[in-house]
């Protein structure tokens, strides 16, 4: 082989290689990634809004979205989320008391 074919060869195994990592690396969007809000997630504030209620439990990841925190109920429990935090749950019964939130389903 010549140095000229070699060196192609080298080139074209380092492009695929490069290829194959960043196909490797890449992710589908979450649809539960409060962080980006991608998809799958969605913003409430009105106080008192039910965002579960069902027989069987659901799992939610809920974000506050201001500084003030949010508080939410599930099952009867109340849960308090830090200033820009975020928190996952699980329960039958899920409701926000206060503050404004950005929130998405979980995988079962």
């Amino acid at each position: 082989m010549t140095a000229t074919r070699i060196w192609t060869l080298a080139s074209v195994t380092l492009a695929l290689l490069a290829a194959g990592a960043q196909a490797q690396t890449a992710q589908q969007p979450s649809p539960y990634a409060i962080e980006g809000c991608a998809s799958g997630c969605f913003a409430l504030k009105e106080r008192g809004a039910a965002i579960y209620t069902g027989a069987d439990a659901a799992s939610y990841r809920i974000c506050s979205r201001s500084n003030l925190g949010a508080e939410i109920s599930v099952d009867s429990a109340i849960v308090r989320i830090s200033n820009r935090d975020c928190t996952d749950v699980n329960g039958r019964s899920i409701v926000l008391n206060s503050g404004e939130i950005a929130l998405g389903r979980l995988p079962r």
